[in-house]
């Protein structure tokens, strides 16, 4: 019954600087006895800007810095996805009871930034405990 508006801000005048951060809750497959193998993750966002990006990092248990898995940086892409560690090919995390996630989008030229619109993961539950 009334009017609505939403606004973005786009500061033309120089190009956005900020970092966007979304970390997710911790994963755990329902149960964090289980051992658990990260199999592949995918982000999709907005078509990128130029000089715009989006990282994606984990963290396993109890470690207290995220690890890069991959960076979406192409001009125009829409999402990009990983089965390994992108910067050394490098195995994902084997053998976790729990993982959690963390996203940045940077901005890009004239002002405008990369806009996550999804994100998801695959990941086995291996089944091992310690008296397995």
């Amino acid at each position: 019954g009334g009017n609505f508006a939403m606004t973005k801000t786009n500061d033309s005048n120089s190009a956005f600087a900020h970092t966007s951060i979304w970390e997710s809750k911790k994963f755990n497959a329902g149960d964090s006895s289980l051992k658990k193998d990260l199999v592949g993750v995918t982000v999709t966002h907005e078509p990128l800007p130029a000089t715009a990006s989006v990282v994606v990092l984990y963290r396993i248990n109890n470690e207290t810095a995220y690890t890069t898995i991959l960076t979406s940086d192409v001009d125009n892409d829409i999402f990009k996805s990983a089965i390994n560690i992108e910067s050394s090919g490098a195995a994902l995390p084997k053998d976790y009871q729990e993982i959690d996630f963390r996203i940045e989008s940077t901005g890009g030229a004239g002002g405008l930034g990369a806009e996550i619109t999804g994100f998801s993961f695959k990941e086995e539950i291996t089944g091992k405990r310690a008296y397995d």
